[in-house]
């Protein structure tokens, strides 16, 4: 059962992340290639401040109006993708640098996974029963939004207890997880980067960010 287990955790790993950078190694390339229209206006404002401005409300929700009247939807985003996070960053640790897993260590993350599990079902529960989510939302989305939430409890049963059964699930499902994601619309992370660069850099240049217009 250990050799099982090392193998799960390295050489099976390695090739689904092989196939995964390939996958978004392919996708990048065509992002790359796509161009932006021109702006034929004269700027209003720092474009380039505005990109800064545009990733930088990620951490400052008092920013925008949408997270400053919905904290606590703020709040459980943060909570769901810090264990996003955490359980990717275990399958890096687990094999490669155990001992960073200290009992505090080990504790603060299951937590943080926990977190992260109800913030999921929070999500889950909110596209089922808000009219207007639950008319956007596809099969997909669904099985999108409920695999991540049960990884954050694979995750934190492998990490507490570092069980054969716990790990062995946890690896499992990350190994599906690192072939079904860039296939899903689980992938859509890929594309933020340039959407909030692309954002700040256009209404920044058109003055349309308060703190980008120019004389600020």
């Amino acid at each position: 059962m250990d050799e099982f287990l090392l193998v799960l955790e390295n050489e099976v790993q390695l090739v689904a992340l092989t196939l995964f950078a390939l996958i978004y190694g392919t996708k990048l390339f065509w992002l790359k290639s796509l161009r932006a229209p021109l702006e034929k206006m004269p700027p209003k404002g720092s474009a380039n401040k505005g990109a800064l401005l545009s990733f930088g409300y990620l951490a400052w929700p008092w920013a925008m109006e949408s997270t400053r009247k919905h904290l606590a939807v703020y709040v459980e985003f943060a909570l769901f993708h810090i264990a996003v996070a955490i359980a990717i960053g275990g399958t890096f640790i687990v094999p490669y640098m155990p001992q960073l897993l200290t009992p505090l260590v080990v504790n603060v993350f299951t937590a943080f996974l926990i977190l992260g599990f109800f913030a999921g079902l929070i999500r889950i529960r909110r596209r089922l029963v808000t009219p207007e989510l639950r008319a956007i939302n596809t099969p997909d989305d669904y099985f999108a939004i409920t695999v991540i939430t049960a990884y954050f409890l694979t995750a934190a049963w492998g990490l507490y207890t570092h069980s054969f059964w716990g790990m062995a699930t946890y690896f499992g499902l990350t190994t599906f997880l690192l072939i079904y994601v860039p296939m899903s619309k689980v992938s859509h992370y890929i594309y933020w980067p340039f959407t909030r660069f692309y954002y700040g850099h256009l209404f920044g240049r058109r003055g349309a960010m308060a703190a980008a217009r120019q004389g600020r």
